[in-house]
């Protein structure tokens, strides 16, 4: 079901970049905007081989594969030196105290009109040689992306409860979640609906949602989520599909879209540039010591090298 709703909405998104070809939004200065090239790092494993997201992490590429119910991870090589059990794994990170944790069930089963909330963030210990993902909260809904805080906070982009914040213990902050944007409450600002990818930068957390009629990017201020406010529309005056973000540098977010193309947002400036690559992407990753280049997960399965040109 998921792959089939995503699929029929990309369709349209696809023409409108098919179309396109490559193309710098309004205001954006062509001629300095990047274009990327891609090359398959890892081959899909088969038509179910969804990649929703993606961690590069002490010499390891952890890769969460939705409809597979597992996350696997492959050496820098390529090779698949494990695969963990996770129902609908979403978005992984690494804490601070090592762990890695993942987004469990991140499927539109969970969408549905009073299911139970069965969502999760499990977390794992990644020196194991064959890990054991363990739950570190519960009571979620549909859990997506995730960004956790030195002191070991954890934000949730939830595509059933808008933006959550999880205290270190595992338990809801629902002062905190109250106050942030909720799914399927559409405001001026909250232009769309899908919380999904999440990156933190400085004391904001950028926030994409799976459909927006302006690929927008919400800024959300830790300190205060109901001041969030606009800080990108990717794509307007046509509509978007946005899934994950990564921290180019201090200034500048890559943002994956489900019709193939990377968005590079200036935070000061607010200028954004895009580059059609040619992949239904999920997910974005700074490769450490390789400047230029990005690796990035798929729809169709693949982990894809992307080289600034």
């Amino acid at each position: 079901m998921r792959v089939m709703i995503r699929a029929m909405i990309a369709l349209g998104a696809a023409l409108v970049a098919v179309t396109a070809g490559w193309a710098a939004p309004a205001g954006a200065d062509a001629a300095s905007c990047p274009v990327y090239s891609a090359r398959t790092w890892l081959p899909s494993p088969g038509l179910d081989g969804w990649a929703e997201n993606l961690l590069v992490a002490d010499g390891s590429v952890w890769v969460p594969r939705t409809l597979r119910n597992v996350v696997e991870r492959y050496d820098d090589s390529g090779r698949l030196r494990a695969s963990i059990v996770v129902t609908a794994p979403g978005s992984i990170r690494q804490g601070p105290d090592g762990m890695v944790y993942v987004a469990s069930g991140d499927s539109t089963v969970n969408m549905i009109p009073g299911a139970p909330r069965t969502g999760a963030v499990v977390r794992l210990d990644p020196r194991a040689a064959q890990p054991i993902a363990r739950v570190f909260a519960t009571g979620l809904g549909m859990p997506n992306g995730l960004v956790v805080e030195s002191d070991g906070t954890v934000f949730v982009a939830d595509g059933v409860l808008g933006l959550v914040r999880l205290r270190a213990d595992g338990s809801i902050d629902t002062e905190w979640s109250a106050r942030a944007p909720q799914n399927l409450a559409p405001t001026p600002v909250i232009d769309g609906t899908g919380m999904n990818g999440l990156i933190a930068v400085g004391d904001d957390l950028f926030l994409t949602m799976t459909m927006s009629s302006t690929g927008r990017v919400l800024r959300v201020p830790i300190d205060n989520p109901a001041a969030t406010s606009s800080a990108a529309d990717l794509t307007a005056p046509v509509p978007a599909i946005l899934d994950d973000l990564a921290v180019v540098d201090s200034t500048t977010l890559a943002v994956a879209s489900a019709a193939g193309q990377v968005h590079l947002v200036d935070l000061r400036s607010h200028r954004v540039c895009s580059s059609s690559v040619g992949h239904p992407l999920t997910a974005l990753a700074v490769v450490r010591g390789r400047p230029g280049e990005l690796l990035a997960t798929s729809e169709t399965g693949q982990v894809i090298t992307l080289r600034r040109q």
